[in-house]
């Protein structure tokens, strides 16, 4: 059950459209909360082929991991990364946010997102930093590659944190090796 009444529900998630990722930052194209949400989810939805997980509840997460930004903004991952003081107070009012807007249980699950405390916030995770990769390779090639560079060198060792987090969800026959060798292809500029 979603709080909000549905013209609020509607009117907030269409306001995702409006909100451009990376937007203190030199870009070639835009990207919007909206476009990387979907990303996110689509990369989820192929992952549960490999790993075992709750789907829908992945999926809800993914699709609304960044619905807060409607309300506090985008804060640039960098910045979050190196400023823990700030990081935790925006937590917390992601937390309050999600919790008025859609409910309860689910600002509970974005903390098992931010924490990585579940194999759905861990594969959301690691649908995110899929979707980071995807858009610095895609300015890469547009020929932002300063930039974009150090954004996807940065989500290198991310992406190898998260994949040995999510080792015990993997369903049986499948490997870590095998999933690195299946995304390298996806991985590399």
């Amino acid at each position: 059950m979603i709080n909000s009444n549905l013209t609020d529900y509607l009117s907030n998630v269409n306001n995702l459209r409006n909100l451009t990722r990376y937007q203190a930052a030199p870009r070639v194209s835009s990207e919007s909360v909206a476009e990387h949400s979907f990303f996110v989810a689509a990369y989820v939805l192929k992952l549960h082929d490999y790993y075992e997980f709750n789907l829908e509840k992945a999926l809800r997460m993914a699709l609304l991991h960044d619905f807060n930004e409607v309300f506090i903004s985008d804060v640039p991952f960098p910045i979050k990364s190196k400023y823990k003081g700030l990081n935790r107070e925006l937590e917390k009012a992601e937390y309050e946010v999600n919790k008025e807007m859609i409910s309860e249980e689910f600002a509970k699950e974005m903390e098992e997102f931010n924490n990585m405390s579940s194999a759905e916030g861990i594969i959301v995770e690691l649908g995110d930093v899929l979707s980071v990769v995807s858009y610095s390779k895609h300015e890469i090639g547009l020929g932002n590659s300063a930039y974009m560079k150090d954004v996807y060198n940065k989500s290198i060792p991310r992406y190898t944190r998260i994949l040995t987090k999510a080792e015990k969800y993997l369903r049986d026959g499948v490997t870590t090796d095998q999933i690195i060798n299946e995304i390298g292809n996806f991985m590399e500029i």
